[in-house]
């Protein structure tokens, strides 16, 4: 899994750096080029690109599919490369204020933990830490434009008016609850959650060891809790989608209410730091009133 997220990552990259007019052309110079590396390496005359293109052709080659699609999808990859460059400025930008407010921001996250102060091993650790929290903090600051050219990108493929009524009923009515339930899932993480499974790993064991927590473990541990819970929080969301989308309804969800209840608390297993059924009670218990939110809302889908 981690091979094709580099591997879509560099064409992401190429596709920004070498124009989508030029993509195609290098895969196929890349791949050709391996190819002629292997028949060198068995003794055998390189293909010159035609003999190639044939030779693709003949075996069905996937990779010779992807560059034909590629050649195929010209004209939107120059559009998702407009609107790629710009939200990455946009990124870039926000990145840069949040450096500005990346110290107040770090105090914040460490606050939960009460009186420990983590520590850092390496020379370069806080740095990376600090540049990790300004990059979070920008991404979150930029979002909703980087949202908004996802949206533009994806907007001219609904040809038919009630898909783009539709489209634009979704994103209009989804983006202010989305982002209340976001936030509010952060907001009880952070007052509820937070504080108490911190209290809960540093004193656990702590008879027979010292917890000292390295800074960039803790905040990549809380970041990960808050993004987590702040995602869960938008099942009343997902929820509503499914039902105007006609995928779920209302009375299905309530017919499947006791094969949600042991999905939510599995959620609420995994998403809980700690083992202790307390904890996992204080996840589930929102969880459940979410669930319940979401087919009261399901009703007006």
């Amino acid at each position: 899994m981690s091979d094709i997220i580099w591997l879509a990552l560099l064409a992401f990259v190429a596709l920004i750096i070498l124009g989508p007019q030029k993509l195609p052309e290098g895969v196929e110079a890349l791949w050709l080029t391996l190819l002629n590396l292997r028949r060198t390496q068995q003794n055998l005359e390189p293909f010159d690109l035609e003999a190639a293109r044939a030779n693709w052709r003949r075996d069905k080659s996937p990779t010779y599919g992807l560059i034909q699609f590629l050649y195929s999808v010209t004209e939107h990859l120059v559009e998702l490369r407009r609107r790629a460059i710009r939200a990455g400025l946009a990124l870039v930008a926000a990145t840069a204020v949040s450096v500005l407010f990346t110290s107040r921001i770090m105090a914040l996250l460490i606050r939960p933990a009460g009186g420990l102060k983590p520590i850092f091993l390496r020379p370069t650790e806080l740095f990376f830490t600090y540049f990790k929290v300004a990059l979070m903090s920008g991404l979150l600051l930029a979002l909703p434009y980087i949202i908004f050219q996802i949206l533009a990108f994806v907007a001219p493929a609904m040809e038919n008016p009630k898909e783009r009524r539709h489209f634009r009923n979704l994103v209009l009515f989804g983006a202010i609850p989305g982002t209340v339930f976001f936030l509010t899932g952060v907001a009880f993480c952070y007052t509820v959650m937070l504080p108490f499974a911190l209290r809960y790993l540093s004193s656990f064991g702590s008879d027979i060891a010292e917890p000292q927590w390295t800074i960039d473990a803790y905040i990549t541990f809380v970041l990960t809790f808050l993004l987590g819970l702040g995602l869960v929080f938008e099942t009343p969301l997902v929820m509503f989608v499914a039902a105007k989308l006609g995928i779920m309804s209302a009375r299905k969800y309530v017919s499947y209410w006791r094969h949600a209840v042991v999905l939510i608390f599995l959620v609420a297993a995994v998403v809980t730091p700690t083992p202790d059924p307390v904890n996992m009670t204080l996840v589930a218990t929102p969880l459940l009133l979410l669930y319940g939110l979401g087919i009261v809302l399901s009703r007006f889908a």
